[in-house]
């Protein structure tokens, strides 16, 4: 897939960069003894000023404890690989953590009607689905030093969903627009891994 392509380029200068330019950082938080694992759990505290503000109806507080929320996801995988102490319970964690916050984002959504109630509860459900089977395709490919291999899987798709709130912020309200097609790319996308999923099964069954 071209996207897929296009996001692992990304990935990889993204991680090129910050173990260039967060260095400085990265040494403090290994001085304070502070571990990847930690920033990743801390995270999850952005949840409650989150919550307050969806609640409060206040838009822009969400946009700036999410903004915040997301700077500290730059640094927990930066900081595993700094003390080379990447793992797949790690990348399980910080899937949780992510996927969680995406969760409270779309229900806050729905609890102010930004868009069709059915378009929003729709794109949860597909995204967490295509995580899902994206995950179930990529365990026998790939060796794992916990349980299983988590990793977040075509996460663009979330970023799509950032732009349009950030229109939204700015007084362009394309959310109706931007989920309706987003929703039929995870839907096409889930049924493409389920046809894969179906297509192993068979072949090893044939054996």
């Amino acid at each position: 897939m071209i996207l897929a392509q296009w996001y692992e380029q990304y990935k990889k200068f993204s991680i090129s960069f910050r173990a260039k330019y967060f260095k400085p950082i990265l040494k403090l938080l290994a001085d304070l003894k502070i571990t990847p694992n930690q920033i990743t759990t801390f995270r999850l505290f952005f949840i409650i000023p989150i919550a307050y503000c969806f609640i409060t109806e206040s838009i822009w507080g969400v946009f700036v404890f999410y903004v915040l929320f997301w700077l500290f996801d730059l640094f927990d995988g930066a900081l595993a690989r700094y003390l080379n102490q990447t793992s797949d319970k790690g990348r399980f964690l910080d899937t949780l953590v992510d996927n969680f916050m995406y969760g409270v984002l779309m229900v806050g959504m729905i609890h102010l009607q930004l868009a069709w109630l059915w378009l929003l509860a729709l794109n949860l459900v597909l995204e967490y689905l295509v995580q899902i089977l994206g995950m179930i395709i990529r365990q026998p490919k790939l060796q794992s030093d916990w349980l299983f291999k988590a990793e977040a899987n075509l996460p663009y798709f979330k970023s799509i969903s950032h732009v349009g709130i950030f229109l939204f912020l700015l007084g362009f309200n394309f959310l109706n627009f931007i989920y309706y097609f987003l929703n039929l790319a995870l839907a096409g996308l889930a049924v493409y891994f389920y046809i894969q999923i179906k297509n192993k099964d068979l072949n090893i069954d044939s054996k």
